[in-house]
């Protein structure tokens, strides 16, 4: 081939890989370009603001979680909740469809009333109802009445941690099911029993959930743990739970009023299996919510 022709093909295919690359760089450009302006962001947080300081706001899109707190701290309040019981009305932020599977997980039953939906631009902010909710009496995260102990004896306090002689329970942040939950997390010893036992006040229903944080734990580790639950010293109910459940929940109907309530949780295997044999020391953590929740209004 004469050395001009090669010269001119050469210069049609870098032409061509260039016009390709500047399509692609453009392409790219709007792909990934902001979604959201400061204004967008600004509109959400009129709007948040305008909501009752009582009611969660929930954020649909769980890519956007980390920039959307930064901007919008009402979302922090509702980060980690055990579930949408306990919650008449809340608000769901949302670019697309606001009721995702999570956020269905977390209805677990309930039945929701649409209450309308503010246009927020590229955002819309849905609101719900639950009539069949009710309200939450307490919470067994704040509950400073039950007094903590393992078969050794009381347990000490120590700001949000509890040392017993079999190990010790902290209040905290855990990844259950690969989502985030605060909750207590149990780290004891195989066959540990922890226990809480105090005089509080019961609605209508007792509403709970566990399941294991640590994800290399749970691969490790399938045995389950055991929940408890008594009141005025009558055995009332008992759940085998176990990795497979997840965020497990489980709830007891009750009388409203002033009673003794103990809560017990047993951890059958606590450590991890590793290649050298069972490690008792690797521990995969149960972690535990319960609240009482008041008759729906």
């Amino acid at each position: 081939m004469p050395l001009d022709a090669t010269r001119r093909r050469a210069a049609v295919l870098l032409g061509v890989f260039g016009l390709v690359a500047a399509v692609e760089w453009i392409a790219a450009a709007r792909a990934y370009r902001p979604l959201l302006s400061a204004a967008d962001w600004d509109a959400a947080a009129a709007a948040l603001a305008a909501l009752p300081a009582d009611e969660p706001v929930l954020l649909a899109d769980d890519w956007l979680g980390p920039v959307a707190r930064r901007h919008l701290p009402a979302l922090q309040r509702s980060l980690g909740r055990p579930d949408l019981h306990g919650a008449p009305r809340f608000h769901v932020l949302a670019l697309g469809e606001p009721l995702r599977p999570d956020l269905r997980a977390d209805l677990d039953g309930l039945a929701l009333e649409p209450l309308g939906v503010d246009d927020l631009g590229p955002l819309a902010l849905h609101h719900f109802a639950a009539p069949a909710s009710g309200h939450v009496l307490w919470d067994i995260l704040d509950q400073p009445a039950l007094l903590p102990a393992d078969r050794h004896g009381p347990c000490k306090k120590a700001q949000k941690t509890w040392v017993c002689k079999q190990g010790r329970v902290t209040a905290r942040w855990a990844e259950v099911g690969y989502r985030p939950r605060r909750c207590l997390a149990l780290d004891m010893s195989d066959g540990a029993a922890f226990e809480l036992r105090g005089r509080v006040e019961l609605g209508a229903r007792l509403r709970g959930h566990l399941g294991f944080t640590d994800f290399n734990g749970r691969l490790r580790n399938d045995a389950p743990a055991v929940v408890e639950l008594e009141v005025d010293g009558v055995p009332r109910a008992r759940w085998l739970v176990s990795d497979n459940q997840g965020w497990a929940g489980f709830e007891l109907a009750t009388a409203p009023g002033p009673a003794e309530l103990t809560v017990r949780v047993t951890s059958l295997l606590a450590g991890t299996f590793t290649p050298g044999g069972y490690d008792p020391d690797a521990r995969r953590v149960p972690c535990l919510d319960l609240r009482a929740l008041t008759e729906p209004a």
